[in-house]
């Protein structure tokens, strides 16, 4: 059992599997239900629900698939309350986006407002140990140079990306940045290396800039590479080449 301060109500016969599921969601928003808690034993939650244990694995086995639910198995095994579930977010928003009507346009347009924001609050955390380590990914993206590994190349371009976004400490924004990277990634592995010395200046620029401090300067070079690779984008037919885009 809870701890009691999560109480269901009899599903509804036609919509039982829709009604436990939007249970758990509701209880998870009130806050009755938290991160890390065990949901009732398939029996008790079955008596609780008023429908039989086969439509509450069922429920159960979905919230697990939508990142809300673990299974644990053993003496303390059971159903929990997700503590952290940013990978089946991020991967939600991957899944709605690529289903989604927008244009490369749109992207990059959301890439901007997102990454400039990340710049600006990696400036203003960013640690020595932190600036080395982003550094250390710069380089190896450089040694990779031969024109085969464009695709590790291109994800230790993420990488960075990641770690920058990591520093800058606000979740929401790391959480939106995985979508937007693997969209961007997509259109890159497509087209191949599209643009050269100009992403390792733009790196080398940043790097001084987060060790200074300077918030606007970071975002202002995040800025300038964005709108710079959306032109050599339109420069190799991305519009055309893209397929799921406008």
């Amino acid at each position: 059992m809870s701890d009691g301060r999560a109480l269901f109500e009899p599903a509804l016969t036609k919509r039982a599997f829709d009604s436990i599921i939007d249970q758990v969601r509701e209880q998870l928003r009130s806050g009755s239900l938290r991160p890390g808690e065990k949901l009732p034993s398939e029996r008790d939650f079955a008596v609780q629900l008023g429908v039989s244990r086969n439509t509450v694995r069922e429920a159960v086995r979905m919230l697990e698939i939508a990142g809300l639910v673990s299974l644990r198995k053993g003496a303390s095994g059971g159903a929990y309350i997700t503590s952290d579930n940013s990978d089946a977010l991020a991967q939600g928003l991957v899944d709605g986006l690529t289903l989604a009507n927008f244009s490369i346009a749109d992207l990059m347009e959301a890439r901007i407002a997102l990454d400039t924001a990340i710049a600006r609050h990696a400036a203003a955390e960013v640690t020595e140990a932190q600036l080395a380590e982003l550094g250390a990914l710069v380089e190896h993206a450089r040694e990779l140079d031969d024109p085969a590994e464009w695709p590790q190349r291109l994800d230790a371009h993420v990488a960075f990306e990641t770690r920058l976004a990591e520093i800058a400490g606000n979740p929401i924004l790391l959480l939106l940045q995985r979508p937007l990277l693997d969209l961007t990634s997509n259109v890159s592995l497509r087209i191949g290396p599209s643009i050269r010395d100009e992403i390792w200046q733009e790196r080398e620029g940043l790097l001084s800039a987060l060790a200074d401090r300077d918030g606007e300067r970071a975002a202002q070079l995040v800025r300038e590479y964005l709108e710079l690779l959306h032109e050599s984008w339109l420069g190799h037919g991305a519009y055309e080449n893209y397929e799921g885009m406008k």
